[in-house]
């Protein structure tokens, strides 16, 4: 079995998601891949959809005039954004060859055993389903870690979803909002360590929607140990996710100042580093020749 936690036991797990921001182009995909790949992230996520199984034939008829449309109705929309089963495996098969995971989300059960049938290492719950116990159910028979944002949701309904995985040995819980681009006041960060007390079992995260990288970072500050964040080649491209999402410069700042602040937090023992003896020396005069800190001589 594929671990993230692995990974979470040394440093924060980085996730972009690209989730439809492909366009329906296997070949956007693959680019986003590969820049995701060079920005540093650990993984690529998208999301899977049955639309016969999501969609009652009202829901795929009706007239869908949005702007970010990709089709005359919701149905045609939802159906030219999806990827194949053999794009699945060309788009795994070609992030491995990179070195860099890809998973997905799936809506729906059927979509669900369609990931497991191509070998996905893991698997991510959208807000969207984390209410959905029959999708969860079937996951956890997976013996695979999951990953679960719980944008949308009340305490309640967090509690359910995760006790139909607690059997799951490798369960990550994230805080979310789900709001495109999500406001600061809404973000609500001290639910990180609230979910870590509340379920020790599971290591805590976060899935972010707004805008810039310092939100990230005073995450990783509270105890998150994967960051996830929408992913795009271009913010103008038409689509809902691209205005939430970072670009290709961003993510690589996002990750080297994810990884600053893992190296900056330190180990919470006061010490005199080494670095600040030549200052220390000339600062403090003569008259401080030597000193005791730490219960060792300090020149």
């Amino acid at each position: 079995m594929a671990s993230i936690k692995a990974t979470t036991d040394e440093r924060a797990f980085v996730i972009a998601e690209i989730g439809q921001n492909h366009q329906g182009d296997i070949e956007i995909a693959k680019e986003l891949i590969r820049q995701a790949k060079l920005a540093g992230v650990d993984a690529v996520k998208s999301q899977k959809r049955d639309i016969d199984t999501l969609l009652t034939p009202e829901e795929r008829a009706r007239p869908y005039n949005s702007p970010n449309a990709f089709g005359k109705t919701y149905g045609e929309h939802r159906a030219f954004l999806e990827l194949s089963r053999e794009e699945y495996i060309e788009l795994r098969d070609f992030a491995r060859d990179l070195g860099i995971e890809f998973f997905s989300s799936p809506w729906d059960v059927p979509s669900a055993q369609l990931l497991e049938s191509i070998d996905m290492p893991y698997y991510k719950v959208p807000s969207a389903c984390l209410t959905h116990h029959q999708l969860l159910e079937e996951l956890a028979s997976y013996g695979k870690p999951i990953i679960i944002s719980t944008g949308m949701s009340n305490l309640d309904e967090v509690d359910a979803a995760m006790d139909v995985l607690r059997g799951v040995e490798e369960v990550f819980i994230l805080q979310c909002t789900s709001s495109y681009p999500s406001s600061f006041g809404s973000i609500n960060l001290r639910v990180i360590p609230f979910y870590a007390e509340r379920y020790p079992w599971a290591t805590v995260g976060f899935s972010g929607h707004h805008r810039g990288i310092a939100v990230d970072v005073a995450a990783v500050t509270l105890g998150a140990r994967v960051i996830e964040r929408h992913f795009t080649l271009d913010r103008t491209l038409k689509g809902s996710d691209h205005a939430a999402s970072l670009e290709p410069p961003g993510m690589a700042r996002m990750v080297r100042d994810l990884r600053a602040c893992e190296k900056s937090l330190g180990d919470g023992i006061k010490t005199v580093y080494d670095e600040e003896l030549p200052v220390r020396r000339k600062l403090r005069g003569a008259r401080m020749v030597t000193a005791i800190a730490g219960g060792r001589k300090v020149a």
